[in-house]
């Protein structure tokens, strides 16, 4: 791991999301130069602190540091609170699925074509994680979505028994 990977991911985090960092800074309760100073991977002299990130992902709405700090210790995160019967959420997943596996086959054929430097499996990792999160995500919202409708058709099949 590079040494300012999450305070890049941070910073992109804030400053790329659907909210003005301006906006973020007076969620969190801190001045707007002080979070930039905080999120910006060349200023030594000031980095966000560790009970800084919740308030900051909820925030901006962004699990990604949360879900990196996870990848990076080799675990992946899924999420448990899913809604089955929007169908719009298991579009967007099945998309981040596909998006996921081909950024993961970009990053492996670019590791195997040349001599894997760090860097190059770092991102083979990162890559492999996210598209693994993607797809147990995808089962969880399956699974969850196959015990909804078995609880719903249970009452019609008490009847018909």
């Amino acid at each position: 791991m590079a040494n300012n990977e999450l305070t890049k991911l941070l910073q992109d985090v804030v400053l790329k999301n659907d909210k003005p960092a301006r906006d973020v800074a007076n969620e969190i309760n801190k001045p707007y130069p002080t979070l930039l100073r905080e999120i910006n991977p060349e200023d030594k002299g000031a980095k966000v602190g560790v009970e800084e990130l919740i308030p900051i992902m909820k925030a901006t709405g962004s699990i990604r540091p949360l879900t990196r700090l996870a990848n990076i210790m080799g675990y992946v995160l899924v999420p448990m609170d899913i809604n089955p019967e929007d169908p719009d959420e298991a579009n967007y997943m099945a998309l981040d699925l596909m998006d996921g596996f081909g950024r993961y086959s970009k990053a492996l054929k670019s590791a195997l074509q040349a001599d894997p430097s760090d860097e190059l499996v770092d991102s083979v990792e990162q890559e492999g994680f996210e598209a693994i999160t993607a797809i147990l995500t995808m089962v969880h919202y399956l699974r969850k979505r196959a015990e909804e409708e078995k609880a719903k058709n249970a009452p019609r099949l008490a009847q018909v028994s």
